[in-house]
């Protein structure tokens, strides 16, 4: 009885640690499709550019249009492909994963999210170049030089509220939090468990920090080839195990 208690303790807390990861877990697929959505659309945008008609000259401009679209074209899939895997495989892993697999399928995500979303941004920016060589190929001067201006303008407070925002919503290193308890953060956990006893608050803790340190174990698990039993051999008539040959 008492053993059961103990296990249904520890479930019960992996499954309260489990759940404030998922938020975060949650907020990455999120964002993934978010982008992944806009990335499409660019990408059609970008598509559509290479059927337009395009005059033989100057060929300078004609070959500039024509990298900056197709650039753009390929960035855009890009970040597509990356943010539909992201969807599908990390919440995969965290669902059907080993122990500790939720720790690893929130940490990989946060790199290749932000992997997709360069590439999503630098697409853009080839999208406004393959714009501006593209009116001075279909444009007369006067016309090319207003339209390039409303461009660039568009380049530039794109950069301005890009930047605004990162600056508003900038997350400081120092005070960065994420839904993994980490050192000193499973004792103050276990501290402010409501538990006054200090063996209670130490099992707490314990616990906490067994449960997290289970990503390096994950991790061991899909790298480290499985150990093998140094009384069984491999022969060409079979299996030596303890001196018999087991066919």
């Amino acid at each position: 009885m008492l053993y059961a208690d103990k296990r249904a303790l520890e479930t019960n807390l992996k499954v309260s640690l489990l759940a404030i990861r998922e938020k975060e877990l949650n907020f990455y697929v999120s964002n993934c499709q978010s982008i992944g959505t806009q990335a499409a659309m660019l990408a059609g945008f970008a598509f559509a550019g290479l059927m337009q008609p395009l005059p033989p000259e100057p060929e300078v401009l004609r070959v500039l249009f024509l990298m900056s679209t197709v650039s753009a074209l390929g960035l855009q899939l890009v970040t597509v492909v990356t943010t539909t895997l992201l969807s599908m495989l990390a919440p995969g892993l965290a669902l059907r994963g080993p122990d500790g697999a939720m720790h690893a399928a929130v940490d990989g995500m946060i790199d290749e999210y932000r992997l997709g979303f360069y590439t999503f941004l630098f697409g853009l920016l080839f999208i406004h170049g393959a714009a501006i060589f593209f009116v001075w190929l279909a444009f007369p001067l006067m016309e090319a030089v207003v339209l390039t201006t409303c461009l660039m303008f568009s380049l530039f407070m794109m950069y301005r509220y890009i930047r605004k925002m990162f600056v508003t919503f900038a997350l400081p290193k120092d005070t960065l939090d994420s839904g993994k308890f980490e050192g000193a953060e499973a004792v103050a956990a276990g501290m402010g468990s409501g538990v006054n006893d200090a063996g209670e608050i130490s099992t707490i803790s314990s616990l906490i920090l067994q449960e997290q340190q289970l990503v390096g174990a994950t991790a061991l698990y899909h790298t480290k080839p499985p150990p093998v039993d140094p009384s069984m051999a491999v022969t060409g008539g079979g299996v030596v195990q303890g001196g018999a040959i087991v066919e």
